[in-house]
């Protein structure tokens, strides 16, 4: 039986704006350090650039995914129907230990690290998003937070878990009105 709560109390660190200062937090401090295993969760995602702060030399997002994903971190996307006709995906579709599922329904925003490291907000997994373009300004008003908190974590955990697993599908609107097949490979 799923159990939503409606709120739960947790202890975050918030960030907000478009100067791209989020980007550090997320990206470097956050799944580049990944150990085990990353779920994304996002409507959206491109092949944005993600600068090595010590050399400056630059690599796209799959390429730092597919590093990670051959030093055996086990590493899940949820993405939204369209992203399979992008490049991202194409890119990385049938590399070992990366895998996809597409709901028609996912709008959320999630990075979750090795279950005990998550980040939750509006950004998708962009450029834009995430705060990686240089001149600030360029980047979209964003809001979200970090957290190490284990109850809150185990919450966002299950609710992908059960995503991934097609458990919302059965009364989904979009899928009894023939917009959507359920959770796609």
């Amino acid at each position: 039986m799923m159990v939503l709560y409606l709120s739960v109390e947790y202890q975050g660190y918030l960030f907000y704006g478009n100067d791209g200062d989020s980007f550090e937090y997320i990206v470097h401090n956050g799944f580049m350090k990944a150990k085990k295993g990353i779920w994304f969760a996002s409507a959206k995602v491109t092949d944005f650039m993600i600068p090595n702060p010590k050399t400056k030399e630059a690599f796209q997002f799959s390429q730092r995914i597919y590093q990670l994903a051959k030093q055996g971190i086990k590493i899940k996307f949820i993405l939204a129907p369209k992203e399979k006709e992008k490049k991202f995906y194409q890119k990385l579709k049938n590399v070992e230990n990366i895998e996809f599922k597409f709901c028609y329904n996912l709008h959320m925003k999630i990075v979750l690290i090795d279950s005990t490291w998550l980040y939750f907000g509006s950004a998708n997994l962009t450029g834009a998003g995430l705060g990686s373009r240089t001149r600030k300004g360029r980047n979209n008003f964003e809001i979200g937070t970090i957290t190490i908190d284990e109850q809150v974590i185990q919450n966002i955990e299950q609710l992908l878990a059960e995503i991934w697993k097609g458990k919302h599908c059965e009364n989904c609107y979009q899928k009894n009105k023939g917009y959507c097949q359920g959770i796609e490979i």
